[in-house]
This record gives C-alpha cells, sequence and structure tokens, in this order.
C-alpha cells in the first residue's frame, strides 16, 4: 500500500536536494501559471524592429544603401569610370530635362555604346531630394557639348572625356542638390535559358552623389 503524505509534510524543502520548491511563486499551488504566448512575442519583436526601421530612416527606395562620396570622386563601374561635377536642371514646354555633367573613361578594349550595353538603364538613376521622385527615363552623352555630348559611343583608349546623364522628371521642385546613384556592373548571361545574351548589369555594390544644380525655369 502507497503510504499517505500529509499536507502538514508539504512545505518549502519539499522540493528535494535540487532545491525548486523554494522558487515557487506565493498564493495558490493549484492555479494555473501565467506565460506569455508566442504570439504576442513575436509581435512585439516585429514592432520593434519596425520602429527602429522607421527611426533609422524609414523605407527610401534603395538609394539609401549606396555609399555616399563627394562630387568629382571617380569610381570604376567595370566597363567605365566616371566622375560625376555637378548638374542644370531646364523647363521646357511644362516637362523637366535634369542634365549630369560628368567625365567619362572607357576601361575595356571594345567601344561601348550607351544604349546597346544599357550602361545608363543599369549604371545610372537620380532621385529628387524632395520630392523623392526617380527620373523613369535617362541617356548618356560622349564629348564635348553645350548640353548634351556629340556620341553616343565611347572609344577605349583614351583618357578622361566629357559625358552627360540626361534625366527626364515631370515636375522639379525646388534644390539646391540632385541624387545622383552609379551602379557597378557585371558582365553577366540576362537570356532565362542561357543563350549566351550577354548584357551589363547593375551589381549590388553601387554609389551616391549629391549633386549641385542650377535650375533654369522655363521662361
Amino acid at each position: 500500500m502507497t503510504p499517505r503524505v500529509s499536507s502538514e509534510t508539504v512545505g518549502p524543502d519539499a522540493g528535494g536536494e535540487s532545491g525548486l520548491g523554494a522558487f515557487e511563486p506565493p498564493g495558490d499551488p493549484d492555479a494555473p501559471r501565467r506565460s506569455i504566448p508566442a504570439l504576442v512575442v513575436a509581435a512585439v519583436v516585429t514592432v520593434a524592429l519596425l520602429a527602429g526601421t522607421w527611426l533609422a530612416g524609414g523605407f527610401e527606395v534603395a538609394t539609401g544603401r549606396l555609399a555616399r562620396l563627394p562630387v568629382g570622386t571617380e569610381v570604376d563601374l567595370g566597363p567605365m569610370s566616371v566622375a560625376v561635377d555637378r548638374a542644370l536642371a531646364r523647363e521646357r514646354s511644362g516637362s523637366w530635362s535634369v542634365y549630369v555633367f560628368a567625365r567619362c573613361r572607357n576601361n575595356g578594349d571594345d567601344p561601348l555604346e550607351s544604349s546597346k550595353d544599357r550602361l545608363v538603364r543599369n549604371g545610372f538613376s537620380l532621385q529628387h531630394p524632395v520630392s523623392r521622385e526617380i527620373a523613369p527615363d535617362a541617356s548618356l552623352f560622349f564629348g564635348p557639348g553645350e548640353t548634351i555630348g556629340n556620341s553616343t559611343v565611347l572609344n577605349p583608349g583614351t583618357p578622361m572625356v566629357p559625358c552627360t546623364l540626361v534625366f527626364d522628371l515631370d515636375v522639379f521642385p525646388g534644390t539646391d542638390v540632385v541624387s545622383v546613384g552609379a551602379s557597378e556592373l557585371e558582365w553577366i548571361d540576362a537570356s532565362p535559358t542561357g543563350e549566351g545574351q550577354m548584357v551589363w548589369s547593375a551589381s549590388r555594390t553601387g554609389y551616391r552623389f549629391e549633386v549641385p544644380v542650377v535650375t533654369e525655369p522655363d521662361r
């Protein structure tokens, strides 16, 4: 027969050598213990992460991950090097064009064509710092010119030559600078079936320049 244990013998030391009984919370020993549900913990952690992200700058477009460099710094993008100097925002018939004046050099042995090699599409971007609008269209010209260069081809074996990036925006609120992004480019196969359709594509490494801009409204 199993011996009966009197309730009088159950006390703080009843936990044995482990001493666990000494840490029992006061109150009714039969009351269920309260625990924090896992979903509540997850929700609190998520809110904390969201708050931290917001305080750190919010959910900006990917330009936030670009390393900021001073204007005039020459950067190697792979097929070409570029140094951004200044910008001009010009309004014509209610629309705006932003001309970013820079210097470019071909790092390879073959000519580079801005549209064919996707240099602008994958390598450059512009964002207005006030409206946060990102320019949807861009062009790249090489050589001297009053506003744009006189060629779309950058030949190898030459020193840095003048070049111009042209971005189109619907509106252009007043500002003293524009944010210009430049991404390093990788030579990859863009075909989904591996047919060897090689193009220059943006990598995860990029740079950001706060470029001084002069504004010319339409008169």
